[in-house]
């Protein structure tokens, strides 16, 4: 009963959680013992793995570089889909896939047919390398020329940023989150496109990198998704603007 694709899925998500947090339990992750690490560590898997954004502790200064990898593997998983990652995983080392896989990855990529799913689960993560490569190369290049950063640290920091971004997880490794860049467009930019491509979802980016551009093509769920975020991204732009 527990292996349904249906019920698999939540128990997956459950399974990573406990492994983040036990990583994130390890002395180290995590540079001090105020607050209690085990507290923060179950937290920050949680919101990591499910891509809140939300925290108890600062990224920044209370998760060492181990410990802030963590995070960032616990968000790529996350923000790909647990089962749709192990299906992708099956497929590339068995080239196939049972009906099992297919319901569980239809469970996490929304697909209705069949033949669609090993199609549909490759490009998820084209998508995904694409948009997240490019971001943390413009990323990576502001940071290592404008700010000082080492070739290495930049390269960190374009990383972590774009994945965070893409997968709309808001964690960044500052202490002030994004503050001190906030006048920078060559950092702030990217980040909301690639923040606004991760919240269109994979269904509708597939659709539009394949050709369907014009909107007479679209699906219902195309349509509402689009114009629901353009519609909430104005106004909401004017309505801060107001206030």
């Amino acid at each position: 009963m527990l292996l349904h694709p249906v019920r698999l899925v939540p128990l997956a998500f459950l399974a990573v959680i406990a492994v983040g947090a036990g990583l994130l339990m390890l002395p180290a992750a995590h540079r001090t013992l105020q607050p209690e690490p085990f507290l923060a560590a179950i937290f920050t898997s949680v919101s990591a793995v499910c891509v809140t954004g939300l925290a108890t502790v600062d990224t920044a200064t209370f998760w060492t570089p181990f410990g802030q990898g963590v995070i960032l593997g616990l968000i790529q998983v996350g923000g790909f889909g647990i089962m749709t990652l192990a299906t992708l995983l099956a497929l590339l080392v068995r080239k196939t896939i049972g009906l099992r896989g297919q319901l569980i990855a239809q469970s996490e990529t929304h697909t209705l047919n069949f033949g669609d799913v090993r199609s549909v689960i490759f490009g998820v993560a084209r998508i995904m390398v694409l948009f997240e490569a490019t971001t943390a190369a413009v990323l990576t290049v502001r940071f290592w020329i404008s700010y000082d950063h080492n070739p290495l640290t930049a390269l960190w920091h374009g990383v972590f940023h774009a994945v965070s971004a893409f997968n709309n997880a808001g964690f960044a490794l500052y202490s002030d989150s994004l503050i001190s860049v906030a006048g920078d467009p060559w950092i702030i930019v990217p980040i909301c496109a690639a923040i606004l491509a991760g919240g269109l979802g994979f269904p509708v980016l597939i659709f539009l990198l394949r050709g369907g551009v014009r909107v007479k093509d679209w699906t219902v769920h195309m349509r509402l998704t689009i114009y629901g975020s353009l519609i909430l991204l104005a106004a909401g732009a004017a309505l801060f603007a107001a206030f």
